[in-house]
């Protein structure tokens, strides 16, 4: 303890450990309001909701009188901020540590993917607080529309949009983060590591470029499915007539929720592969198990969603089992892999304590502690017991909380040592961690026992004789939040002095900036120009796809689609995927690349955003089912889905070959998505 004081106390100029000084990333102004933005408004909603959460806490413990319907108001803002703020958080801790090693990520595509979910969190705020939204953050069909009179249909769609902008925010950045990494370290494999996993380079990618990487392929097809849902409630909205499959939609949601929640703490997994080091003096590299678990990750974080559907008789057996197997799997290639190197990175090298490294270390406890209590519920014979008790709030709030939740402060508070060039004060030091720790633990462990028990969850009133387990809950996270006010106010403090610092510097530097946009530092990094195909023969596969889809696939699909409108759905989806081929094929002509790539990147970005989203608007019944008596017009309409998949296709080439085909499969997919589960009209 002797040692942590001391260390708190260090001077300027010690922030860091000193061999960790030479490792520190020179950040750009550009990286710092990144930084600050996206840690600040995480940091911000955190603070928000939870003390939403207290309040739910106490309610339960019938201390607070609030009606049930106000309960599940706040349940269902508290789930969607909280999610929002650490995704803000990571997200930007992220790219605050891959900008120094790649480049091209592009500043005003940050700031874009920032504006859309801080967007959609207005948009949550609104349906719940003004609204009366309360089908919680879920919003599994067909509740958002069954409210019992308790919500108007404008309150559900504004709640769905909401989360639909989150989704799509998320998205953004993960499109630009893709593009970005592989095109600076020579396309899929080297970013992933792969071609120095196979002895094709003698070094491989830093581990935050390959978690980027992972990450970002599994964020755009997230955000796929996200949109895919989110589509069809809003096409039931607008014709009453569309019907969904109720398995489907909730396959959908749980995918799009579970895999956005898993994702928030393997983005800070990159960003801690930087900081940890900064105070153990040891640089975290590369090495085969953790190249090889995060290629593991990208499998395994898929397809555990479903073991929120043990319970779903009518599942099919085979997601069953293989989201048993991913469940567990998933835990050891990254988190265990993470967690040991990061332990033994630390092990015997004076680690520098202070309040930033205390966070960042305590963390790690977090992640494992949650995600042994994750693992634990996944198992189907102790799923049927505790997942619908107390236990599951208990092992995502140990992660996110213990976990996620204390880097999201370590972000914040690294920042601001380095920037006032002291670490925090003793008190807050040592007082905000060991309150955060008993208060953070203690409550969430009460949440532990109380499913062990069998208490349930999503209850606004508990059953008689349990209200002792929400108070003494309630008084643990009343002591959590003593903690994290100790640490908010030795943020002010440090804030002030570098503000101070700031202001006394006589000359001050420019930060280096890199500026978003086509320039020629973007062209020598290959940022743009880099066609979807390469070769005559992935030319010809192309368009022979696109040629045996129209003359093979698409007649029997069409016959088939006067009997049901989901072979109707599905004919649009072959329409619009002859469409994107094609696309494709015009973009990778040099002529046409050339003066697409760099120019209209963003160009680009904005339309493969928009046009599936009007794909699916357009497949709404009430659109075609007036004028399929028209030939002309059905003709017509037709065309116009040719056209999305075609401009589709066109503006895929604007991102680079990687990003490019892959928002071009996941719009493709959700096309199809669609067909599989919508259908009415």
């Amino acid at each position: 303890m002797s040692e942590l004081i001391a260390e708190s106390e260090s001077p300027a100029g010690q922030v860091l450990h000193p061999l960790g000084e030479a490792m520190n990333p020179e950040a750009s102004g550009q990286q710092n309001t990144v930084g600050w933005l996206f840690g600040g408004t995480g940091l911000a909603l955190f603070t928000l909701m939870a003390v939403i959460g207290l309040v739910m806490r106490l309610a339960q413990a019938d201390t607070l009188g609030i009606s049930p319907e106000w309960f599940y108001r706040l349940m269902t803002l508290h789930a969607a901020g909280m999610l929002a703020g650490a995704l803000l958080s990571m997200m930007g801790g992220l790219w605050f540590v891959v900008r120094s090693v790649v480049p091209a990520l592009d500043f005003k595509r940050a700031l874009a993917s920032w504006g859309t979910i801080v967007g959609g969190v207005v948009l949550v705020l609104v349906a719940v607080l003004i609204g009366g939204f309360a089908a919680g953050w879920t919003f599994l069909f067909p509740l958002p529309f069954d409210s019992s009179g308790q919500w108007s249909t404008w309150a559900a769609v504004t709640f769905i949009i909401g989360m639909g902008l989150v989704g799509v925010g998320f998205t953004i950045y993960c499109i630009d983060v893709l593009k970005s990494t592989t095109q600076t370290y020579g396309g899929l494999s080297g970013s992933l590591g792969l071609k120095w996993l196979r002895g094709k380079e003698s070094s491989g990618p830093p581990p935050q470029v390959v978690a980027a990487t992972a990450v970002s392929i599994q964020g755009i097809i997230c955000g796929a499915v996200g949109m895919t849902i989110v589509l069809a409630l809003l096409d039931h909205t607008i014709d009453g007539q569309v019907a969904l499959d109720a398995l489907w939609a909730k396959n959908l949601t749980y995918f799009f929720g579970h895999t956005i929640a898993n994702l928030i703490i393997y983005l800070a997994a990159g960003m801690i592969y930087v900081l940890v080091p900064l105070y153990a003096g040891r640089q975290w590299k590369l090495s085969k198990p953790l190249a090889i678990g995060w290629l593991a990750t990208i499998v395994f974080v898929m397809t555990a969603y479903s073991h929120h559907l043990y319970m779903d008789f009518v599942q099919p057996g085979a997601p069953q089992m293989i989201s048993l197997v991913a469940s567990s799997a998933a835990a050891i290639p990254v988190a265990v892999v993470t967690i040991y190197t990061g332990m033994m990175l630390i092990w015997g090298s004076r680690y520098r304590w202070t309040l930033t490294s205390v966070l960042l270390y305590l963390g790690f406890a977090g992640w494992a502690i949650g995600g042994s209590g994750a693992v634990i519920d996944s198992l189907i014979p102790i799923n049927f017991r505790f997942h619908n008790t107390l236990w599951v709030p208990a092992h995502f709030h140990n992660y996110l909380m213990m976990g996620v939740g204390l880097w999201m402060m370590a972000l914040v508070s690294y920042m601001l040592e380095r920037s006032a060039g002291r670490t925090a004060s003793r008190r807050a030091t040592i007082w905000a961690p060991v309150l955060m720790v008993i208060g953070g633990y203690g409550f969430i462990f009460s949440w532990y026992v109380s499913g062990a028990l069998g208490i349930p969850r999503r209850w606004a009133v508990h059953p008689a004789g349990t209200e002792e387990y929400s108070l003494v809950a309630s008084v643990l996270a009343v002591v959590f939040l003593a903690g994290f006010f100790i640490m908010l106010a030795e943020f002010v403090s440090l804030g002030r002095d570098a503000w101070r610092r700031r202001k006394a510097a006589s000359s001050p530097s420019a930060a280096p900036v890199i500026a978003g946009g086509s320039t020629e530092a973007d062209l020598a990094l290959g940022r743009g120009a880099e066609p979807l195909i390469k070769t005559n023969f992935g030319l010809a596969t192309v368009v022979g796809m696109a040629v045996v889809a129209s003359f093979v696939l698409l007649p029997p699909i069409s016959d088939a689609s006067t009997v049901t409108v989901g072979y109707h759905h599905l004919a649009h989806a072959v329409q619009f995927f002859v469409g994107a081929m094609f696309g494709v094929a015009i973009g990778s002509a040099p002529m046409v690349l050339i003066r697409i790539a760099p120019r209209f990147t963003n160009l680009g970005l904005l339309v493969v955003i928009l046009v599936p989203v009007a794909m699916l608007l357009f497949m709404i019944p009430a659109i075609y089912s007036d004028i399929e008596s028209n030939d002309f017009l059905h003709a017509s309409y037709h065309g116009v889905v040719l056209t999305l998949g075609l401009v589709m296709g066109l503006g895929a080439t604007a991102l680079g070959r990687v990003a490019g085909w892959t928002v071009l499969a996941s719009s493709v997919g959700m096309a199809l998505m669609f067909a599989a589960g919508v259908t009415g009209g």
